[in-house]
């Protein structure tokens, strides 16, 4: 009866050991056959922790990588729209300043004037301008309201919103990848300083105001400027303040003229009896530039108001394309900090890898070699096995 029961006995534990001994073969047949270490979380479960971790780290920088590329793409078509807008800029000053020429006939003029118009209706229509998706470029973040409209009278307005589309392209930065069209196009800083003047001149009068400052922001009076002639040769000015004059003086072009928080200074050869008008005005819009060179166009060569006034219409296209290549700066600088992180994020994608590598993949050699301890192992226990299972002490009766 004991005999009994230890021959089960024995025979359970060499079949157990064999049972081991082939699994530990067959777990050893996958590895080699996956090329993975970790074949479930039993094996390793602090290590399949870890490499649950890295992959979601990994899913992540995938998705930051597409973040970029999209933002990269966008930004890169509103460069080239941008660069666009530059050369109208630069294009239209040019135009204005073939205008100022005396020389030129009315015709001449006339063909300018139509030039300008085919610049204008070009510098609008990219205004307007759609990605691939059809969302307007310049409308903040209405992307599907077009952003600019122009009346009969050529008065462009904004439908847009004055705020920026952004894209995450890592834990802690955001990057804009569009620019509200307010901010583009329509909010230039005034090259005359806090005033936009408008003349009255006299015939033969080169008078132009080369910048008015105000020092009070809660001062909107608008200025009149005049100047006369003086009994000791020189010239002397009176300036009103909404129709009320509030200063008059002799004029000296070295100082200016200066009036409590307002400071005045003028350019060029002017006459007795020049007048300008200066109204407040911290920024304008080039779509404004465009409309009222258009109209001077049709002005007369010889009034000096008029060629005054064109000589304006020079100063602030020439601003507007230094503000349009700030702009496109901007984006240049955005797009070396995407090329910037984006290399950051592979680096630190290979150090995923790596780190991944050494708890997942499998080193073939150590594995080969416990294959074949194992494959040893389970034939001996096969063999003994073979010996044993029928030694009973009925082979010794």
């Amino acid at each position: 009866m004991f005999n009994r029961i230890s021959s089960f006995h024995n025979y359970q534990s060499v079949q157990n050991d064999l049972r081991r001994q082939e699994s530990k073969v067959h777990h050893n047949q996958a590895q080699l056959a996956s090329g993975k270490k970790l074949l479930s979380a039993a094996d390793n479960p602090l290590a399949t922790h870890y490499i649950q971790n890295v992959s979601q780290q990994e899913e992540q920088l995938r998705q930051y990588i597409d973040a970029i590329t999209l933002v990269r793409n966008r930004l890169e078509h509103q460069e080239v729209i941008v660069s666009n807008t530059e050369d109208f800029a630069d294009k239209a000053k040019r135009n204005v300043m073939e205008m100022i020429n005396g020389s030129l006939s009315p015709e001449d003029r006339a063909a300018k004037a139509r030039e300008l118009e085919e610049i204008s209706n070009n510098m609008l229509s990219l205004a307007n301008v759609q990605d691939e998706s059809g969302n307007y470029i310049f409308a903040g973040t209405k992307p599907t309201t077009q952003p600019f409209f122009r009346d009969n009278a050529g008065n462009v307005s904004y439908a847009g919103d004055d705020y920026q589309r952004k894209m995450k392209i890592s834990n802690s930065l955001e990057v804009p990848f569009n620019t509200p069209g307010s901010k583009m196009f329509m909010e230039i800083e005034n090259p005359f300083g806090d005033y936009a003047p408008d003349y009255q001149l006299q015939e033969g009068s080169e008078l132009l105001l080369e910048r008015a400052t105000n020092s009070d922001p809660d001062d909107d009076g608008q200025y009149t400027l005049t100047f006369v002639d003086m009994q000791n040769g020189q010239f002397g000015y009176q300036l009103e303040r909404n129709g009320s004059v509030v200063a008059a003086d002799d004029f000296d072009p070295k100082t200016g003229i200066e009036y409590e928080g307002l400071t005045i200074h003028v350019k060029g050869q002017l006459t007795a009896g020049d007048s300008m008008s200066l109204t407040p005005r911290d920024s304008y819009s080039i779509f404004d530039t465009f409309r009222d060179a258009i109209e001077l166009s049709k002005g007369s060569v010889s009034d000096a108001s008029t060629t005054a006034k064109l000589q304006q219409m020079t100063e602030e296209f020439h601003t507007a394309f230094i503000h349009l290549n700030k702009q496109r700066t901007d984006i240049g600088a955005h797009l070396s900090t995407l090329d910037i992180q984006e290399e950051q994020h592979e680096d630190f994608k290979i150090s995923l890898a790596k780190s991944k590598s050494q708890f997942e993949d499998l080193d073939y050699a150590d594995a080969v070699i416990e294959f074949n301890e194992n494959s040893r192992a389970l034939q001996a226990s096969q063999q003994a096995f073979g010996k044993t299972k029928d030694l009973t002490l009925f082979n010794y009766i």
